[in-house]
């Protein structure tokens, strides 16, 4: 009896994206509320500041993996960086694809290279950089 009620319910069922309206926060402070691709950039910013596996509060999926990086050259970084990337950006279904635009060595800190990007996510595209600690 169950299962028929499920394949009834299941035929008539369609997804709804809701809005992705947040909180826009600051360094201390929340102010005011974003959504459309504002929303999406301080998704990304927050994603790409969280170290993955590093904070309990998260789950396993959150966060990006860029200690793996401590101690490697920049043929290594360029190599994986964009995997990286994604993998991380990704678990969130607004972002369709993260393409490495480019990767140098940091101008100020010799132990770090900055990596620029370009987020495709369903509100449009735009770019970042992070910087990475070799």
């Amino acid at each position: 009896m169950a299962s028929q009620i499920y394949d009834k319910l299941s035929s008539n069922a369609y997804f709804v994206r809701q809005p992705n309206l947040t909180y826009r926060l600051g360094e201390t402070y929340a102010s005011g509320m974003i959504s459309g691709l504002e929303a999406m950039k301080q998704s990304v910013y927050h994603i790409l500041m969280t170290e993955r596996y590093s904070n309990p509060i998260y789950d396993d999926d959150y966060g990006v993996e860029l200690n793996q990086y401590l101690g490697k050259d920049l043929t290594y970084i360029s190599a994986t960086i964009e995997r990286t990337l994604r993998d991380a950006l990704m678990q969130d279904d607004r972002v369709q694809d993260v393409i490495v635009n480019s990767i140098s060595k940091d101008k100020n800190d010799l132990n770090a290279c900055n990596v620029e990007f370009t987020v495709m996510s369903s509100y449009g595209e735009f770019e970042g950089s992070i910087n990475v600690i070799q």
